[in-house]
């Protein structure tokens, strides 16, 4: 099967979305489909080798340029090539562009206009690339902001489009009014193109459903996998997850940031040292952006005022083989997110390799620790709660040993990349053979 793959870049900035569009990509390619995966916005940043082509369309870049001024509206093919170099974007989206939404209103309208708005030539040049590569079988969207793209793609090539979702709501409901309502009545109208959605979960289908506006039927939920033959325990060759460790070793790999609940996990932290000073180390890895560097720095030092400096560990950005070790090497995992975690693809990577999960109680995270039994849920946005979760697991060994088995099973059973993939395989050939 011929499938183009149209995945949107984070900003420079590992994130789930891309963990999760890279996977799929990765295991289309070994079961010889012929996936043509094009980065939009910004390079994808990527665990390993990337799956991607070597250039970029819609280059966050050009499009905020297109977005400031007419002449970059117009075809200038020495500069729209500059504009679109992944080693620029990449410097520019790690040190300039802020992605808030706060502050990408009207710009992520005019991008939802497609032919209508200021990056229109953005959307013709990739039109124009796709001429070349020859009619694919079925087109997918990484997420629904990208479906401005789905109507001029149907009409010049007469092939089905799928659009995975990844949570666009969170971004769209931070947009300021009027954007918020205009890119939702755009997202509304561009969703009448998309043959079928992809979601995480069915109880996110459900949601989105509601959300924008299409009948459930044209739904299908497929959960978000790893891939357990680089995500697993570290004593697995020998058969066995290992024994319960005397350390009380409780870390995140994410974005730190407020929506990431960093903040919370630190108050979690610290009320369990008060209760058993000096038994319990706190390890963060994961990229801090422009916009959250003076908080994540208050944050820091209020730990350091508290005399926590040195119970936590600041590991910044890891590769992905210092991930798999810093995840081996923990007794809990914990991310507790303020907002609705659609895929979760860091804790899939704990649970992977045996390691305990502590959520809350939103998003795919219940669902995740149901089908797996590695983990508990807490009342989101509660440090109190976090703790005392914590707490439980770490003085329990032997309901910690349980739980590291059964989070490895169950992702090999509900949330492998190779489930994720013959899941996606199958919408696919669904809607090219209706």
């Amino acid at each position: 099967m011929k499938i183009i793959y149209l995945a949107a870049g984070a900003g420079g900035f590992y994130c789930g979305a891309c963990a999760r569009d890279v996977a799929l990509a990765r295991g289309l390619i070994r079961r010889g489909h012929d996936c043509l995966m094009l980065p939009l916005y910004t390079p994808l940043e990527t665990d390993g080798p990337d799956p991607s082509a070597g250039r970029v369309f819609y280059g966050g870049l050009a499009a905020y340029l297109e977005q400031k001024s007419g002449f970059f509206r117009r075809r200038w093919p020495l500069v729209d090539r500059l504009l679109d170099q992944p080693w620029l974007l990449r410097a520019v989206a790690r040190r300039a562009i802020d992605t808030r939404p706060e502050d990408l209103g009207e710009m992520t309208v005019s991008v939802l206009r497609g032919a209508e708005g200021r990056q229109a030539k953005e959307l013709q040049r990739l039109l124009e690339f796709l001429d070349s590569q020859g009619r694919p079988d079925v087109v997918n969207l990484s997420n629904a902001m990208l479906s401005a793209v789905a109507g001029p793609i149907k009409e010049r090539f007469k092939v089905p489009v799928v659009s995975t979702l990844q949570g666009e709501e969170d971004f769209v409901n931070r947009l300021p009014e009027p954007h918020r309502a205009e890119a939702w009545r755009l997202l509304r109208r561009h969703a009448e193109k998309i043959d079928l959605f992809i979601a995480p979960s069915e109880s996110y289908a459900d949601e989105a459903a509601v959300m924008l506006g299409v009948p459930r039927a044209r739904l299908r939920a497929v959960r978000p996998g790893v891939d357990t033959a680089v995500y697993r325990p570290a004593a697995e060759g020998s058969g066995s997850t290992g024994s319960p460790r005397p350390g009380r070793r409780i870390g995140c790999v994410s974005r730190c940031s407020p929506n990431k609940g960093t903040d919370l996990l630190c108050e979690a932290f610290a009320a369990l040292e008060a209760r058993q000073p000096g038994r319990t180390t706190l390890a963060l890895a994961g990229q801090v952006g422009t916009a959250d560097r003076a908080w994540y720095e208050a944050l820091r030092d209020g730990l350091a005022r508290r005399g926590l400096a040195e119970r936590v560990e600041f590991c910044g950005e890891l590769e992905l083989a210092e991930k798999v070790a810093f995840l081996q090497g923990l007794d809990v995992f914990a991310q507790p997110s303020r907002f609705a975690e659609r895929r979760g693809m860091a804790a899939l990577e704990a649970l992977a390799c045996g390691v305990p999960i502590v959520v809350p109680r939103s998003g795919i995270f219940p669902e995740m620790v149901e089908l797996t039994g590695g983990g508990v849920v807490v009342e989101p946005e509660n440090a109190v709660a976090l703790a005392e979760a914590l707490g439980r697991v770490l003085d329990d060994p032997a309901e910690r040993e349980r739980m590291s088995r059964a989070a490895r099973a169950g992702v090999e059973k509900y949330f492998s990349a190779d489930i994720m993939t013959e899941a996606t395989v199958a919408v696919y050939r669904e809607i090219v053979l209706s």
